[in-house]
């Protein structure tokens, strides 16, 4: 049993090395990913706005509260 876990262990970089050589992606599916990059891009940078208005928004509570 553990021979072959060992043998499927060894082989699977290779495997995937031929597949990367030998099939590569397609056009369609480059796209996609591309696609799927940017939209994930989007989200990260929309995070990161709110993310910075809440902080602004807490500064400029920190610094407005002692006056009331």
């Amino acid at each position: 049993m553990y021979k072959l876990i060992t043998i499927l262990a060894a082989a699977i970089p290779i495997i995937l090395f031929l597949r990367a050589i030998f099939f590569g992606r397609s056009k369609a599916l480059k796209l996609a990913i591309s696609d799927f990059r940017k939209q994930i891009d989007y989200l990260v940078w929309t995070i990161l706005f709110a993310i910075g208005c809440g902080i602004v928004y807490l500064v400029g509570k920190l610094i407005y509260s002692p006056w009331n």
